[in-house]
């Protein structure tokens, strides 16, 4: 039986993650948080095999969270949840041992309980289909670096990205116009949730 512990401030998913849990004679939910001081201090007490990690919480981020303790319990098996793909993206880079997203099937979070990690990283099915997508992207679209530079900032307004990337507005405009262009995305929110919820999950956040 593998104890588990919940970090979740949405208290109807924690609801479910625990029901699904219940089906499950190998796991044990020995306690769910719904703050990131609440998870260190309920990790620390019950040292549970397995942490499942929301991403966003009202005091703390997730990825804070994740690198704390991984550095704390080397051993235990933190698996991240979200909404948004780039940030369990975020969450493998701290230390987490798989993630999944929110809109996954109920029965994927079973898997985790099973999942020996020694044995690599664990993304959930709909996350997989993610990855392969922003890969397969980037090989059709052949962005260049100029164009990654300004997906990556894509967030902020056009004379922020050119502040950031010592570039003219009128560069990050025609750079913009061109990656619309390669996508065929035509609005700027769009292109914005493209960003995260795909290419950010196989380029690096970093402005090159």
């Amino acid at each position: 039986m593998k104890k588990i512990v919940i970090s979740e401030d949405h208290t109807i998913f924690a609801m479910m993650v625990t029901l699904w849990l219940r089906h499950d004679k190998y796991a044990d939910v020995v306690g769910v948080a719904s703050t990131g001081e609440e998870t260190l201090q309920m990790v620390r007490k019950l040292k549970p095999d397995i942490l499942l990690q929301d991403m966003m919480l009202s005091d703390m981020q997730g990825i804070d969270i994740i690198r704390q303790l991984r550095q704390e319990f080397p051993t235990m098996g933190i698996f991240a949840m979200s909404a948004r793909a780039n940030l369990v993206k975020l969450a493998l880079e701290a230390g987490a041992n798989g993630c999944m997203l929110k809109e996954d099937n109920p029965q994927v979070i079973r898997h985790i309980v099973d999942w020996d990690i020694s044995s690599g990283t664990w993304v959930s099915p709909l996350l997989g289909e993610r990855f392969f997508k922003a890969s397969q992207d980037l090989l059709r679209y052949n962005f260049t670096v100029a164009e990654m530079n300004i997906l990556r900032l894509v967030s902020l307004a056009n004379n922020e990205i050119a502040k950031a990337l010592n570039i003219s507005e009128g560069t990050v405009r025609n750079t913009l116009t061109t990656i619309y262009q390669k996508t065929n995305i035509s609005t700027r929110p769009e292109l914005i949730r493209y960003v995260q919820d795909v290419l950010l999950l196989v380029i690096s956040q970093n402005v090159v």
